[in-house]
């Protein structure tokens, strides 16, 4: 019951969790630019763009990490993992279509990929963190 709860946790923190850190992260940094922002609340500008693809990554890779040690040693941590990734992308692809306009068509697939990549790479920084079982 324990392992089931850490799971559920870890799940519904992992958005949680990047909404605390990349929106504010994201806002601070398009409101030293606002001449650069768009009526839709995003940029074109392509160098503002690559820092905010740059926020999410690190916010991804956080989410991955902290979301892999609430989770916990797992016989389902595969299938938890992959779980989590379809979860941020249905949320990804539910917000990138509300706000199509406001980037460039092309950050919206490079921000899926950083979803899959960015929470891969945390899941496995927290695999190296955990002490070796024996």
């Amino acid at each position: 019951m324990r392992t089931v709860l850490r799971e559920l946790i870890a799940i519904i923190s992992l958005p949680l969790l990047y909404g605390v850190l990349c929106l504010p992260l994201t806002s601070l940094l398009l409101a030293q630019y606002p001449e650069e922002v768009n009526r839709f609340g995003g940029t074109q500008n392509t160098g503002l763009v690559i820092a905010i693809e740059c926020l999410q990554l690190i916010s991804l890779i956080i989410c991955g990490f902290a979301a892999r040690m609430i989770a916990g040693a797992s016989s389902r941590l595969r299938l938890i993992q992959l779980g989590m990734t379809l979860e941020m992308l249905a949320i990804a692809v539910w917000v990138e279509l509300q706000y199509w306009d406001a980037m460039p068509f092309w950050h919206h697939f490079v921000f899926f990929t950083l979803i899959i990549l960015g929470l891969a790479m945390g899941s496995a920084l927290a695999d190296r963190w955990q002490p070796a079982r024996s």
